[in-house]
């Protein structure tokens, strides 16, 4: 058994089921990109950005919401730096199906995400006391549809099961009032998506 736990997949035939199957996962483990940084980055922007509207004036009122607007404006900004400073890290060196693979689903991404945005501002013409929740809630769920569906693909039961969890946070929220609908989906979306970060860079080293 010695010999075999060095082996690679093309070195000698598995000996069994079980160590066939052990071989697959330790492959899968070497080429799955370290994507962990991802979670624990927008993780912790949507900790600080449903921080900052649950104690602005709509909510506990201890600042303007101007300043929560700036707040969140800015961590967006510096979540997508740091974000595309790490996902040129990881395409380095990667070519053929799987960078393209990447580059499809990074611009499925930023298309989801640019799209639910301009639904959010037409649902912010319409005005009306619901859109402050509404809206929040909204990109939430596209996150974790887009979660869910890479899970699937990627047969990965961690990311299956966030993005399940966030479009079930996304739904109470909806029926949440603020500002305690921020503070879910701060604290719970956030939090869930650091542990998730945690975990994959544990399982990882």
């Amino acid at each position: 058994m010695k010999e075999r736990q060095g082996a690679d997949v093309d070195d000698q035939p598995p000996a069994s089921a079980a160590e066939a199957l052990a071989i697959i996962e330790r492959e899968q483990s070497r080429r799955e990109p370290g994507i962990a940084p991802f979670f624990l980055i927008w993780g912790a922007a949507w900790t600080v950005i449903g921080l900052a509207w649950a104690g602005a004036d709509e909510g506990l009122g201890l600042w303007p919401g101007s300043a929560a607007g700036i707040a969140t404006a800015a961590v967006i900004v510096v979540s997508a730096i740091a974000s595309a400073v790490v996902g040129a890290r990881l395409g380095r060196g990667v070519a053929g199906p799987s960078s393209e693979f990447g580059a499809l689903y990074g611009w499925a991404w930023a298309i989801a995400m640019v799209g639910t945005g301009v639904l959010v501002g037409a649902l912010a013409r319409l005005g009306g006391p619901g859109v402050g929740v509404l809206a929040p809630a909204l990109f939430v769920f596209v996150v974790g549809a887009l979660y869910t569906l890479g899970g699937a693909f990627w047969r990965s039961r961690v990311d299956y099961g966030l993005g399940i969890a966030l479009q079930v946070i996304a739904v109470l929220s909806a029926f949440t009032p603020m500002p305690w609908n921020s503070l879910l989906m701060g604290l719970g979306g956030g939090g869930a998506m650091i542990v998730v970060g945690v975990l994959r860079w544990r399982s990882s080293r």
